[in-house]
């Protein structure tokens, strides 16, 4: 089984306190459980150049997976850089690594009652142009923040923009699978651990309603780990359950799901 985890954050310090071994351990083990390929997820600059390190460094030592990086500002790191233009200077610098696949991750996030929604609104666009200038990939957060997600994608007319750790309904993934078709584009949708909870009916709803080419795998690792693991560090070699999940709505074996969600993931992310 060949498993492609899609948007991880192995620079997190958890890895190191958690992990015996730390990170590369994890990265070490997550090969042997048949891991091959992750996007390790910037979250700010700093983020986004701890995983650019990752991505180099998995270039030298063939014990590790193939690691790329998506470059980008997190909603919620606003507060991260003093001047916008600036930010999005730097930023552009790390999207020409040959290594970086995507802008991301990069959206709306309203969960805490402090956001400023303006600054990240203005955020966003910043990162969504930056994107098309480029022809890159977008991996989009959204939380607590829907509506206007879609109102801003609706305007966007990238070619591949792919909603992680999706949590939406499966009439708004329809609608967007609808927008994508219309803009000459593509959605596709990355689940994680949430996948094989009790409590995410509407989670895997909105997966089984999905065309299989839409369907991608990931962490998010290290949190959202998948049942029986629930609660506890995550790491890509936790996968399988998720693929297990995702092969029982579709009807498929896991092994059928790694290798279907291996190959939606290679060509969203231009990986040959």
């Amino acid at each position: 089984m060949v498993l492609f985890d899609s948007h991880a954050h192995y620079d997190d310090a958890r890895f190191e306190n958690e992990f015996e071994g730390g990170a590369i351990a994890a990265l070490r083990a997550a090969k042997a459980a048949g891991v091959l390929y992750i996007v390790n997820s910037g979250a700010c600059l700093r983020t986004t150049k701890n995983s650019l390190a990752l991505a180099e460094l998995s270039e030298r030592d063939a014990s590790l997976p193939e690691i790329y990086f998506s470059a980008g500002i997190h909603p919620t790191e606003t507060a991260s850089y003093e001047s916008l233009t600036e930010a999005m200077r730097e930023l552009e610098e790390l999207i020409a690594h040959p290594r970086c696949v995507a802008v991301g991750e990069i959206g709306l996030d309203y969960h805490y009652p402090e956001t400023d929604k303006a600054a990240q609104a203005e955020l966003f666009a910043a990162q969504l142009e930056l994107a098309r200038k480029h022809s890159m990939p977008v991996v989009i957060h959204s939380r607590d923040a829907g509506g206007d997600t879609f109102g801003m994608l609706r305007a966007y007319t990238s070619e591949k923009i792919m909603l992680h750790c999706y949590s939406g309904s499966a009439e708004t993934a329809r609608q967007y699978v609808s927008l994508a078709k219309k803009n000459g584009g593509s959605f596709v949708f990355s689940f994680g651990g949430v996948l094989t909870y009790k409590n995410a009916a509407k989670t895997k709803e909105a997966a089984g309603s999905l065309p299989q080419e839409c369907v991608l795998l990931e962490t998010d690792c290290p949190y959202l780990a998948p049942v029986p693991h629930r609660g506890k560090l995550n790491y890509s070699a936790y996968m399988t359950y998720t693929a297990e999940t995702m092969g029982e709505l579709f009807g498929m074996t896991a092994e059928a799901v790694a290798e279907l969600t291996t190959a939606n993931a290679k060509s969203f992310y231009g990986i040959k």
